[in-house]
C-alpha cells in the first residue's frame, strides 16, 4: 500500500493555469499531498481529486479578484498562491507584432500582478494565523 502524502495538509491552495499541463500536475501534487486545492483557469479543469474549480481569465482583473475571492470561499481560506497560468508567442521577436508582445506580457506578467494582488489579503490572514504563506510562479522556456 502505497504511503499518502501530507505535507500540505490542512493547507488551502489556488493553481492558476491548471487546467492543463504543469499547472494541473502542480494541483494534483498538492491535492495528493493533503491540500485543499481550487483550479483557476479560462476553460474548466477535469473534475477530479476534490479539486474545485474556479474560472476566470487573468488577463480580466475584475474576474481575477471574483474567482480569487470564490476559491478563498470554497478552500476556507488560502495558504499558497501557484501562479502558473502562461502563454508564448510563436516564432523570434522580429516575428511578432506589439499586439502579440501585449497579450504575452498581459497574461504572463500582469496575470502574476492581479492573480498576486487579489490572494493578497487571505494569504497575509494565514501567515496571522499560521505563520505562513507562500507564492510560487513558474515559468517555461517555451
Amino acid at each position: 500500500m502505497a504511503e499518502q502524502l501530507t505535507e500540505f495538509a490542512g493547507l488551502a491552495a489556488l493553481v492558476t493555469g491548471g487546467a492543463s499541463g504543469i499547472g494541473l500536475a502542480a494541483a494534483r501534487l498538492l491535492a495528493a499531498s493533503g491540500a485543499r486545492v481550487a483550479v483557476l483557469d479560462r476553460v474548466k479543469p477535469p473534475a477530479e481529486g476534490g479539486m474545485y474549480p474556479v474560472l476566470a481569465d487573468v488577463t480580466d482583473d475584475a474576474a481575477v479578484r471574483a474567482a480569487v475571492a470564490q476559491a478563498g470561499q470554497a478552500l476556507g481560506g488560502l495558504d499558497i498562491l501557484v501562479n502558473n497560468a502562461g502563454v508564448g508567442a510563436a516564432g523570434t521577436v522580429e516575428d511578432n507584432d506589439d499586439d502579440e508582445w501585449h497579450r504575452v506580457l498581459d497574461v504572463n506578467v500582469l496575470g502574476i500582478v492581479r492573480t498576486t494582488r487579489a490572494a493578497l489579503p487571505l494569504l497575509r490572514r494565514a501567515v496571522g494565523e499560521r505563520g505562513r504563506a507562500a507564492i510560487v510562479n513558474t515559468c517555461s522556456i517555451m
